[in-house]
């Protein structure tokens, strides 16, 4: 017997050898040869299904990973193949269903939370019965408390399924009387644990849900001074509320009674000797905190027993009064002369843009791994591979640096993230330093002036960048200067086909003669979410950029803007001697490939200009995508 079980060991570590070394026949081999043994043995069958994984042979890894989980249904890798496989095969829901399931087994795989998640953004779910329900509502709390996801992601499938629930659904079915604090279902959504935290880390999306916050908030504030007995009882609900017009910077109307109320308030938080932190709650629903001297000094060090609140005085204060710090630490190179940079640095020094609070957590792979992952199908062949061990990285145009997290998923990159806003420049630093990064530089700059630079990189990204400036092209000529002669470049430019309704809505706030100021900005999306018979201003309201004050000021009052069409991108291509190496929209991709089955790369822009005719909503965000120069 123990000779038998060493022959089986013997066999099964030369079946992993062989494995590694992909040398896949001779392991498939002898991890059949030790299932006819033991046809039951977990690990062997789970890697057996890992080679046919590898090897693209789907039919056999699924049935092969279903016979673990029938074997052993926590197997938490198991299910997370299965997710992987259907999501590379197009079954989403498949995806999502085996994804989530592994998440709840094991939260702690990274890879597999942050595919579910990113799967989540881009598919509702569907309708589901009650264990199912239950179980996504779990993972959804489950998720939303962990800082390492971007809970933005997860907003509209975690609100479709809150409000599934038979209480709150009678919340959306109802016509809600006044006061709504009154409503029992609404009484309820207030202790509602995923709906604060909704609130605290995630854009609240929904105009429907807007439309409920911004009454509850009018309701308490009009209350504040009587005695209601649940008022203290909602204090997290306050606290929670406060994080979320943080995030969206106080971009939900107010009424004239409401903005004097709360003149009245803030000169009470201003001149009682005692801290009442129900007061200052309330206050920061309305108006950020740090806009008065005399509140950011008496809360700088203040502590409460209520974590959240402290967390509140950390949103609103204490990382506010770093980045004034972190502007002095930070280089600029050459004066920023160009007219219309001096505006646009304007416009993202007021309102730094996007605002945001978490981001997944990276698992840092070499450069090309990641880069052949993003233009696949589209597989191109690499000589200079060294040179992407330790890859030099440029983002132009980096914001307030939620592209430099993506990049930092480059194992062992050398980042600069230039930009013109030192604003959203500090912002950037704070959160890099939040997360211990030490591989990312700073420089205060115009993209017109890195011509003088005297510095190549082997990898740029400028996404959603250069179409604000006067001359596109002229940025991205020198971009393309600064590109060494192996190295890759990402643009993100905005799509003229998707961007119609946009240009309507301009022109509605243009003739009601809205400027970009916050004031206007709240009445502009109070007539554009009361709006009837207006596809444009409709379509508008149900994008996410329409639900904080910086992304509507991009959205509809920004100082320059230049879109384009896909043959427009090709004339530049060719005009510039590029060579087009695909779009990185993997969910595009994979319908575009459906109907153009004989372009195996994804590559030919004459059919992609004809699939987005059909298709005009395709780049709502931009169109995104790799070149790199003809050699």
């Amino acid at each position: 017997m123990n000779k038998n079980k060493d022959t089986l060991e013997e066999i099964f570590d030369l079946a992993v050898k062989n494995h590694k070394s992909k040398h896949y026949k001779i392991a498939e081999d002898l991890y059949n040869k030790i299932l006819i043994k033991k046809p039951q043995n977990i690990q062997t069958i789970f890697l057996l299904g890992t080679l046919f994984t590898e090897t693209n042979n789907f039919k056999m890894a699924i049935k092969l990973f279903q016979k673990v989980v029938k074997l052993q249904p926590n197997h938490a890798l198991a299910h997370n193949n299965l997710g992987m496989i259907y999501a590379e095969l197009g079954d989403f829901v498949a995806a999502i269903m085996f994804l989530k399931n592994a998440v709840m087994i094991n939260p702690e795989l990274t890879n597999t939370r942050n595919n579910l998640c990113v799967l989540l953004r881009y598919l509702t779910s569907n309708k589901l019965n009650e264990k199912d329900q239950y179980d996504f509502k779990n993972l959804f709390s489950l998720l939303y408390k962990r800082n390492d996801v971007d809970h933005n992601d997860l907003f509209k499938n975690a609100k479709n399924i809150l409000f599934n629930e038979k209480s709150y659904n009678q919340i959306t079915k109802e016509k809600l009387k006044l006061p709504i604090l009154e409503n029992k279902n609404i009484k309820s959504l207030l202790k509602e644990e995923l709906f604060l935290l909704m609130m605290q880390k995630s854009l609240i999306a929904d105009k429907f849900v807007e439309k409920i916050l911004v009454q509850i908030r009018k309701e308490i504030l009009i209350n504040h001074n009587k005695k209601i007995k649940n008022k203290k009882n909602n204090f997290d609900f306050i606290i929670s509320l406060a994080e979320q017009c943080s995030l969206n910077e106080y971009v939900f109307i107010q009424t004239k009674n409401e903005i004097n109320k709360i003149k009245e308030l803030r000169k009470n938080v201003e001149t009682n000797k005692d801290i009442k932190e129900l007061d200052v709650a309330l206050l920061a629903c309305y108006v950020p905190l740090a806009i008065s001297e005399k509140i950011k000094q008496k809360l700088f060090n203040y502590k409460s027993t209520n974590q959240l609140f402290n967390d509140l005085i950390k949103m609103q204060i204490t990382e506010i009064n770093e980045e004034q710090k972190l502007k002095l630490t930070i280089k600029s190179h050459e004066k920023i002369t160009d007219k219309t940079s001096k505006k646009v640095r304007n416009q993202y020094e007021e309102n730094p843009y996007p605002r945001w609070r978490y981001l997944y957590a990276n698992i840092r792979k070499n450069f090309l791994v990641r880069f052949q992952n993003q233009i696949k199908p589209n597989i191109i062949d690499i000589k200079f591979n060294e040179k992407f061990n330790k890859p030099n990285v440029l983002i132009a145009g980096c914001g307030t640096g939620r592209h430099l997290f993506i990049a930092d998923s480059y194992l062992n990159a050398n980042i600069l993230g230039v930009d013109l806003s030192l604003s959203s420049l500090a912002y950037a630093k704070r959160k890099t330093k939040e997360i211990g990064l030490e591989n990312i530089e700073f420089l205060h700059s115009d993209i017109l002036n890195l011509k003088n630079l005297k510095r190549k990189f082997d990898v740029i990204e400028s996404v959603g960048v250069i179409h604000h400036m006067k001359n596109p092209l002229e940025g991205l000529q020198i971009l393309l200067e600064l590109l060494e002669p192996h190295g890759f470049l990402k643009l993100g430019l905005y799509s003229k086909l998707a961007r119609k309704h946009i240009i309507e809505t301009r022109k509605f706030a243009k003739v009601k003669n809205f400027k970009g100021n916050v004031e206007d900005i709240r009445k502009c999306r109070n007539e554009i979410l009361n709006a009837k018979n207006n596809n444009s201003l409709k379509k508008i309201s149900l994008g996410r950029d329409f639900y904080t004050t910086s992304s509507v000021r991009d959205l509809i009052f920004h100082e320059q803007e230049h879109s384009f069409s896909i043959p427009e991108i090709a004339t530049i291509i060719k005009k510039y001697k590029l060579e087009f190496l695909g779009f990185s929209e993997t969910f595009i991709k994979n319908h575009y490939s459906k109907i153009y089955k004989d372009d195996k790369k994804n590559i030919l822009l004459d059919n992609w200009a004809n699939y987005e005719k059909v298709n005009p909503d395709s780049f709502s965000s931009m169109y995104s995508f790799w070149v790199k120069k003809i050699s």
